[in-house]
């Protein structure tokens, strides 16, 4: 071989083995680990990359009351706003029986713009499960994940049930959610790399499945495999088809691990303030939107049915008001959302997401409440339901003897 076809030779193999070694190491982790913004927790608009759109099908959205209409009183409204803009909010939106009572932005947000609900959304997995099963790709939700993971057929992680991936009672290992950020945790592998699929399963086995609560990024990613090997849909297609587009919401984005791969379906949706709203009230109409069943009556009683092991955690939802002032993440753990006084209703659930974005369904008042924003070190989970509660006119009683 001539010295000039050897140093040929040499070059394309430097460039394979260049290949091989940046495959192997995923590059595509270690540029968004290089890159995170100052703050790991909000990412700009420009990080969510790849996103792929889910596009709806946009309805009219609910009449809003004008002031002389309102069925909640002006005063407790208001207290609601100046206690919401007063704590790093960008939106605050209340429905009372269908109306509109309230609908506030700040910090250069609108009504058309999309916002991350981070881990809100895992609260929309639910009922893609619900119809999964009634569809006949899923027996129940007591069936074991090995029978839809093959990695898992033969291996001990296999035996978890979907309902304790629902209720975060997997017993899958829990490395720290928040702290310095670690490439090391699988957390930010699971949020990071090219492969989210693989990521969550490579959560190990630390507990015996159903005897221990701890909120969890992989076990709602788990959920989107299953679903996706289930009915052989892509996750974002399913989601579309079955949930967001009968709902009547718009175009919305989901967060990929890489180009034709897999979204995060435990975070980082994106949507507008007002369709988010649309999901709640197609919560607190169990499903029953625009004239169409969106999933099986009486799923949202099983939902937020908390799990035996902890009482203020549903199928990927918060429910009820915790013992004490503070809502844990994780049992014995007492890192959590300061939650307060409990929230003056019966029957209270919500979806939560990081920066204390929540959205609160309160069946008996007909109630939706909606605040999307950012952290604040004075947050209480109910603080906003109890100053709007206030503001519900009784109805008025009339004597039969009068």
């Amino acid at each position: 071989m001539t010295t000039s076809r050897w140093v040929l030779a040499a070059a394309a193999a430097l460039v394979v083995a260049a290949v091989v070694v940046a495959a192997s190491v995923d590059w595509r982790f270690w540029y968004r680990w290089y890159t995170l913004p100052d703050d790991p927790g909000e990412w700009p608009a420009s990080y969510y990359q790849p996103a792929v759109a889910i596009p709806g099908d946009p309805s009219p959205f609910f009449p809003i009351a004008s002031a002389g209409e309102r069925s909640l009183d002006d005063a407790a409204l208001n207290a609601a706003a100046d206690w919401a803009e007063a704590h790093n909010s960008a939106a605050l939106l209340v429905l009372h029986e269908g109306i509109v009572q309230l609908e506030r932005y700040w910090q250069d947000i609108g009504s058309d713009s999309l916002f991350t609900g981070r881990a809100m959304t895992r609260s929309l997995i639910p009922p893609l499960i619900a119809n999964a099963i009634e569809d006949g790709a899923i027996e129940s939700v007591d069936d074991p994940v090995g029978r839809y993971v093959p990695e898992w057929r033969d291996d001990p992680r296999g035996e978890i049930t979907l309902r304790q991936l629902l209720w975060n009672v997997s017993g899958l290992e829990n490395p720290p959610l928040a702290g310095d950020p670690d490439p090391d945790n699988k957390n930010s592998r699971v949020s990071l790399s090219s492969d989210f699929r693989a990521a969550a399963l490579d959560f190990g086995l630390e507990n015996e499945p159903g005897t221990f609560f701890a909120l969890s990024n992989a076990n709602a990613q788990l959920l989107g495999v299953v679903l996706e090997a289930a009915t052989g849909q892509q996750y974002e297609s399913y989601l579309n088809q079955r949930l967001w587009a009968p709902m009547g919401a718009g175009s919305a984005e989901l967060y990929f691990d890489r180009p034709g791969g897999m979204p995060a379906d435990y975070c980082c949706f994106r949507a507008t303030p007002r369709d988010w709203l649309r999901y709640g009230h197609a919560l607190l109409m169990d499903g029953r939107v625009n004239g169409k069943q969106l999933w099986p009556r009486g799923w949202v009683a099983e939902m937020t049915q908390p799990s035996p092991v902890y009482q203020n955690y549903g199928y990927q939802i918060w429910v009820g008001n915790p013992a004490g002032p503070v809502r844990p993440y994780m049992q014995g753990n007492p890192q959590g959302a300061p939650h307060g006084e409990p929230i003056a209703a019966d029957g209270v659930f919500f979806l939560e997401g990081g920066g204390y974005r929540t959205m609160y369904i309160l069946p008996e008042q007909e109630l939706v409440i909606l605040r999307l924003g950012y952290y604040d070190p004075d947050w209480k989970t109910s603080a906003l339901p109890n100053l709007i509660l206030h503001g519900v006119r009784e109805t008025p009683q009339v004597d039969p003897d009068s």
